[in-house]
């Protein structure tokens, strides 16, 4: 487990409100990795996800994003402004965009994700973006909010339990997965103990965003 980046809170005190925003890096965990992001604001989280997704598909890679309406919307807006034209790689099955409460609802049961129906769905979803991949590299970028969703409902086992599941997966198809949690989610000390817990399922943490230093003198 690797924390990219330190955030301090005398930064965030001290930091302008107008100073540009630090944005991490999530190419840089590798091509086999399963990485958590933080985040306070949507739009700090859409600009991160179009970097992730736009480096993707402009090498020939594919990309699995399983996301609310609002961030897939968010994510084809800013892809849009740089030129990219999704429907060419959603053609080829290199860009897959599922719902995130639609595809939940499909592998779980009795509360919890279901191993045998996660696997069901996801790992043929992956072969095929996998397949679909040019250049016979095969590799593939994931993003996933379904963890984030049963937070918010407070089902933090379901969370863990899907969390796991990824890293199940991951141990039979290489590919990179980060997966992204609000801020908000996590206020209040009762959460300390299950924040750890989300932290231990990944290995790369990406803190919240944070502004960088003013360079004003």
């Amino acid at each position: 487990m690797e924390l990219v980046h330190s955030r301090s809170l005398d930064d965030r005190r001290t930091a302008p409100a107008d100073a540009p925003l630090s944005v991490p890096d999530w190419t840089l965990v590798g091509h086999r990795a399963h990485a958590v992001q933080f985040y306070e604001d949507d739009a700090f989280l859409a600009e991160l996800l179009s970097r992730f997704v736009g480096a993707s598909l402009a090498t020939g890679d594919s990309a699995i994003v399983v996301a609310t309406a609002r961030h897939r919307q968010g994510l084809a807006e800013r892809l849009k402004s740089r030129g990219f034209d999704l429907k060419v790689p959603e053609d080829q099955r290199r860009y897959i965009p599922l719902d995130a409460a639609t595809t939940l609802s499909k592998v779980m049961r009795g509360g919890l994700p279901d191993q045998v129906l996660f696997n069901e769905l996801v790992a043929p979803m992956v072969e095929d973006a996998r397949d679909a991949a040019r250049g016979g590299r095969g590799r593939v970028a994931a993003f996933g909010e379904m963890v984030a969703l049963l937070w918010a409902e407070g089902n933090i086992a379901a969370a863990l339990r899907l969390e796991e599941l990824w890293n199940r997966l991951a141990d039979v198809y290489s590919f990179s997965l980060c997966c992204a949690y609000p801020m908000s989610g996590f206020v209040g000390n009762p959460h300390a103990a299950p924040f750890l817990k989300i932290c231990a399922q990944h290995t790369h943490i990406f803190p919240a965003e944070r502004r960088r230093p003013s360079t004003h003198f």
